[in-house]
């Protein structure tokens, strides 16, 4: 067994990202552990592990090829204890290393496997994987083309999309995540922050259940979403979960008497070209995906800001809780991409527990 210690730095994969499309998807070790070791960002909480990579080398015995995370088994030779079993999950999800070139085929059962990972820090004998090496030598990539937070899958430079601006269909359309960033500093309550270091990922987290997230997480997700225009009514269409956000543009849209829904009760207006949305009557018990914890007073208002050329779309979300928080604050901002060509694709997910402790 042999482990390494990787620094973790914000590296800046820009050159990775624009590969040529000709050039394949395998990867040399180096750039694995130059853009993927600050795990802690990734979208679902992966704060557990370690920032020392390490290497594992057994027979695959199990795959699970399903969102939110695939996962697998590695059946070890331990020189002091003989026989043991790993389990792993795999950094990347299923839709991004779709768009990566990457499928669950390439994992054969029976197959020797090398395994690069990060063990975690609270649990024996369970890796969060970076990188898989094949008997033949193949290396695969399990992660985005970058985890330092921006999760980019799929996007392979943008002179197309400079190229057909022309005919963009301005605010409509899909659009892929670029950039990421979350508040380090969170205005909690103590109250509020004891439960949010109390909070298990591997026990706590509804998403390992296949239960979507709610406001305003939901909208901090590695996926693309589309925006709909239906009139008097908006509509984002959020690949994870393939959840469905109404977003209500008329000034008398009722609220008294709503139900509050894990998504919440959304109205927009728009200010010159950008669209302001609020949304409350928000029934989730989360404000992002690591456990932070939020109230049914929980507000959240986000502005969406077209760039010029329409290429990008600039997002931030603040949120205010007198429940959980001592003060609003820009919580979550996203830059997505548009890349022509993308479509939203299916949202397959299987409960992670049985492969997990």
């Amino acid at each position: 067994m042999v482990v390494a210690n990787a620094a973790c730095s914000r590296v800046n994969c820009s050159e990775i990202r624009d590969r040529p499309e000709s050039e394949p998807i395998i990867r040399i070790i180096a750039i694995v552990l130059l853009c993927v070791p600050c795990l802690s960002d990734a979208h679902h909480s992966h704060g557990e592990f370690s920032e020392a990579l390490q290497e594992l080398q057994g027979e695959l015995t199990q795959v699970i090829w399903r969102n939110p995370h695939p996962a697998i088994e590695l059946r070890v030779d331990d020189p002091d204890r003989g026989e043991i079993t790993w389990r792993i999950q795999v950094v990347g999800n299923v839709n991004g290393l779709q768009r990566n070139g990457v499928t669950g085929e390439r994992l054969k059962v029976g197959e020797q496997l090398r395994i690069q990972g990060y063990p975690s820090s609270r649990r024996t004998r369970l890796l969060l994987a970076s990188l898989a090496i094949l008997e033949d030598g193949t290396e695969i990539v399990l992660g985005p083309d970058e985890s330092t937070g921006q999760a980019l899958y799929g996007i392979r430079g943008s002179s197309t999309a400079q190229n057909e601006v022309g005919s963009n269909p301005g605010l409509f359309r899909v659009w892929m995540v670029a950039h990421r960033v979350r508040s380090p500093d969170l205005p909690l309550t103590e109250e509020a922050a004891a439960a949010k270091a109390a909070w298990d990922p591997l026990l706590d987290d509804p998403q390992r259940g296949c239960q979507p997230l709610g406001m305003p997480g939901a909208m901090m997700s590695p996926h693309p979403i589309e925006i709909l225009d239906r009139g008097s009514t908006l509509l984002i269409h959020l690949e994870e979960w393939n959840a469905m956000r109404t977003i209500y543009m008329e000034a008398d849209a009722r609220r008294d008497g709503l139900e509050a829904t894990p998504l919440g009760f959304s109205t927009g207006i728009w200010d010159e070209d950008d669209l302001v949305v609020t949304t409350t009557h928000i029934d989730y018990p989360y404000l992002d995906e690591h456990g932070t914890p939020q109230s049914d007073a929980v507000r959240v208002v986000e502005r969406f800001s077209p760039s010029a050329d329409n290429r990008y779309l600039e997002w931030s979300a603040e949120v205010s809780d007198p429940g959980t928080m001592t003060a609003p604050v820009i919580a979550f901002t996203t830059r997505w991409e548009w890349v022509p060509g993308e479509t939203i694709q299916d949202y397959d997910c299987q409960e992670l527990d049985p492969i997990l402790p």
